[in-house]
């Protein structure tokens, strides 16, 4: 009896394992596409977050490497579904918390689980043999299925937003045309990608890494079909791989955008620009050398970012000088002591929220919604702190582990 409360206490308060219904519809390794769902009550029962899992393109500077690259990564949960809970709890907008999450706790909430390699896109029929490892590049299709299965509802919803981060807000971007174009046009569409800014910049040691794995999926994963938004792919015959910078991308999104993302996006620094000093979310340990191009590329954020809340009256914002990544799915999403500008009561939650509700109202004022921090890091404290409280979580649990094995 105490277990049957326990499971049931564990199924209400978490979003449940689901497996998508084409059988060609396969991530990486294989395995069927998956995703988390939690039905909607109440007032959100029509209501629809959408949230592709953050994570990182396959990446290599030859054919050779990227498909190496690929084996690795269809051995973890960005390649394969082998692995995932069969329910999972999620933090910030996601989280089932009535006080915190105030706004969005009863919404539908579909977390589309990332395990194609390429981005939530790509499509090969058939499977690429390297050294014995079958790999499978069918993103399109586990989106497609996906989308399909909820389709008659988000034809009658009351609004939908689709965020994602890091690669997965990208592919929210990408997702705008297919979606819109089956959905009435009164049915409030709005996209929150976080922690999404892909753009054309060499790392620093001179390669451009970025670029090259893109080229490279371009002719593996995309030879049989092109990026999802073809407005986007039409621009750049043969170059679809553009789409995925987003200053490409952004300029063929009709729908209401609201961008999440840190000045110092530690994913895109580290992954893609071979910034390695990064640690425990300080830059206490870059060189000079190191810091000067971390420089170079706040600026070029910052230029981003600006010209697309001037060129575009539906874009809002939310961008602290913090080393991180992932606000949407993240407590800090909701911390007082987060804000910009410091000290004031503008969290990243709080206005995204009311950015939600001007959208509803059909309002393109950007009015407080374009919130771009004045101030480079560490000036604004409370991102310079993240670095402490990081190790203060990682000591926590490790006290928490000895006490486990003492007693």
């Amino acid at each position: 009896m105490l277990l049957t409360f326990f499971q049931l206490l564990w199924c209400c308060s978490s979003l449940m394992l689901q497996f998508v219904e084409d059988d060609r519809a396969k991530c990486l390794d294989g395995t069927q596409g998956s995703y988390y769902f939690q039905k909607g009550s109440g007032e959100g029962q029509n209501k629809f977050i959408v949230f592709f899992e953050g994570g990182e393109l396959i990446l290599g500077n030859t054919e050779e490497e990227y498909l190496m690259n690929a084996v690795e990564k269809m051995q973890t949960q960005q390649g394969s579904s082998l692995n995932r809970a069969s329910a999972f709890e999620f933090d910030g907008v996601l989280s089932q918390d009535k006080q915190e999450n105030y706004y969005f706790h009863t919404w539908n909430l579909i977390h589309i689980n990332y395990c194609d390699g390429v981005g939530f896109q790509g499509y090969k029929s058939d499977q690429v043999n390297y050294q014995q490892h079958f790999l499978y590049f069918r993103g399109e299709l586990i989106i497609r299925s996906i989308f399909d299965h909820f389709m008659t509802k988000f034809q009658r919803a009351e609004i939908i937003i689709l965020s994602g981060c890091s690669i997965g807000g990208v592919a929210a971007l990408q997702w705008e045309q297919y979606l819109t174009s089956r959905v009435p046009e009164n049915i409030p569409i709005l996209f929150v990608p976080d922690s999404s800014i892909l753009f054309d910049m060499q790392s620093i040691d001179g390669n451009n890494l970025l670029q090259q794995s893109l080229k490279i999926m371009n002719y593996i994963a995309d030879d049989e079909t092109q990026v999802p938004h073809s407005k986007c792919a039409y621009n750049y015959p043969n170059q679809n791989w553009k789409c995925l910078y987003f200053q490409n991308l952004i300029n063929f999104i009709q729908r209401p955008v609201f961008i999440i993302q840190p000045f110092y996006d530690e994913n895109f620094l580290y992954n893609y620009l071979d910034i390695k000093c990064i640690k425990d979310q300080t830059l206490e340990n870059c060189q000079n050398s190191e810091m000067d191009f971390i420089e170079l590329v706040y600026s070029k954020f910052n230029q981003i970012i600006k010209e697309s809340l001037i060129q575009n009256s539906n874009i809002g914002s939310f961008v602290p000088s913090c080393i991180s990544n992932c606000l949407f799915v993240s407590q800090l999403s909701f911390s007082r002591s987060w804000t910009i500008p410091e000290g004031s009561n503008r969290t990243a939650y709080q206005t995204l929220v009311k950015w939600v509700e001007k959208q509803k109202l059909n309002q393109n004022y950007q009015g407080d919604f374009g919130l771009i921090d004045q101030v480079p890091w560490p000036k604004n404290s409370a991102c310079a702190e993240l670095s402490l409280l990081s190790q203060f979580k990682l000591i926590n649990i490790m006290l928490q582990v000895i006490i486990i094995i003492l007693f």
